[in-house]
């Protein structure tokens, strides 16, 4: 049987993209505002790669954006369009998913098209469910259908007007590395309230706050160990359980440390270094959403395909996707001691919520350190905030978000 889908292209497309992709009609048609082409024109691109072959699409993006008694006349020549249609197509069934729309616009066009049977539809994300309204709106012909997983992190993205071009995690050396440490990792990370000043002192000095930094950028060879730098002095000679995290960091080849010499430090490697500069945290994160069967990437490089942004490479710590619903994560540098240098806490979130702007989701920032000023202003920008002994905490959280689409 014949199926159209009338969809108003909503300002989150992934909404206006499940029923497609979950109905998979014969024939598509998107209806747009002119401030909302853009997306609709993004949509097209991504059905024709989603939809079988064959499928129709036809895009009408005159649809006026306020004026009631133009959207009046445009749904009422609209479903008197698809009413001839009928006539001439067999069998043809019409549903339609008015997404974001204001409810003056949604009432108009669900008037005009009764006159077709059409069939109405809403998706609740958060519940994962897709409501089928029925041709005559009675309650009690409504029914529910489970939302599939549809989308993966990348359709989300161009769904949104983003390119993941790469990600750390994408290389097989990379993952295997990861989890081969996975246990000094975790052990760090529900550590962190007892090893914070530690583990900021390396990051420190791996980033050359009050010396010569570890890692250096060459034009033609990218990063490389600067020798000089590799060998470090604490400025402490550290007390258990820091002995004890520097013991567990050298029995894993991170570090080189004997309390024979307690101040003194070499980092073997560049991989070590940038593992204890902090990349340890996102490797946490990333391996806590692998186990809680999420689809999860480390250190994702995202390109905006509207031009913003681009002067500089957005880099999410942590990006991962779950039945159709997104989490952003940024992991910031924290200062090595009280006396030491400012958080780079509230840079990171505000280009994690900037550099991630219309994209919806849930937006974490997840740090081994005190981010008390952090917190107050990610509670104003909608991120939500993980320090310190809350860090264990993470795998329990990530399943709370599974069930409930929300952040506990």
């Amino acid at each position: 049987m014949p199926h159209l889908h009338v969809a108003l292209v909503s300002e989150r497309p992934e909404i206006t993209l499940i029923p497609l992709l979950q109905l998979r009609p014969q024939r598509v048609l998107l209806v747009a505002t002119q401030e909302r082409r853009p997306v609709a024109e993004r949509l097209e691109v991504l059905l024709g790669h989603e939809l079988p072959a064959g499928t129709e699409q036809r895009l009408i993006d005159d649809l006026p954006s306020h004026d009631p008694q133009l959207i009046h006349a445009f749904a009422n020549r609209l479903a008197n369009d698809l009413r001839r249609l009928q006539a001439t197509t067999p069998n043809l069934t019409i549903s339609y998913h008015l997404g974001d729309a204001p409810r003056l616009m949604a009432l108009l066009f669900q008037h005009a098209l009764q006159c077709c049977q059409a069939d109405g539809i809403d998706v609740d994300l958060t519940a994962g469910a897709l409501y089928r309204l029925g041709t005559g709106q009675d309650p009690q012909a409504f029914e529910t259908l489970a939302i599939e997983p549809l989308l993966d992190c990348d359709l989300y993205l161009l769904a949104n007007g983003y390119k993941r071009t790469q990600a750390c995690s994408d290389h097989a050396a990379w993952r295997d590395a990861a989890r081969a440490r996975r246990s000094v990792t975790r052990y760090l990370a529900h550590h962190a309230d007892r090893l914070g000043e530690l583990l900021a002192e390396l990051a420190a000095l791996v980033r050359g706050d009050s010396g010569k930094p570890v890692i250096v950028e060459h034009a033609t060879q990218g990063p490389t160990l600067d020798p000089d730098a590799q060998r470090q002095r604490l400025s402490l000679p550290p007390a258990f359980p820091e002995t004890d995290a520097l013991n567990r960091l050298t029995e894993a080849g991170l570090l080189e440390w004997s309390s024979r010499a307690p101040r003194r430090l070499r980092f073997p490697s560049l991989a070590s270094a940038r593992y204890l500069g902090g990349q340890w945290l996102a490797e946490y994160v990333w391996l806590c959403a692998q186990d809680a069967g999420m689809e999860a990437h480390c250190g994702a490089h995202l390109l905006d395909l509207s031009g913003r942004h681009n002067d500089a490479p957005t880099v999410l710590d942590g990006l991962a996707l779950h039945h159709n619903q997104l989490l952003m994560i940024a992991c910031p540098p924290f200062p090595a001691r009280p006396s030491g240098g400012p958080c780079n806490a509230l840079h990171d979130l505000y280009a994690l919520t900037d550099h991630t702007a219309g994209l919806a989701g849930t937006r974490l920032l997840v740090s081994a350190g005190p981010l008390d000023t952090a917190r107050q202003r990610a509670n104003r920008l909608g991120a939500t905030v993980m320090e310190g002994n809350e860090l264990k905490r993470l795998p329990i959280r990530l399943v709370q978000w599974l069930e409930t689409g929300c952040w506990p």
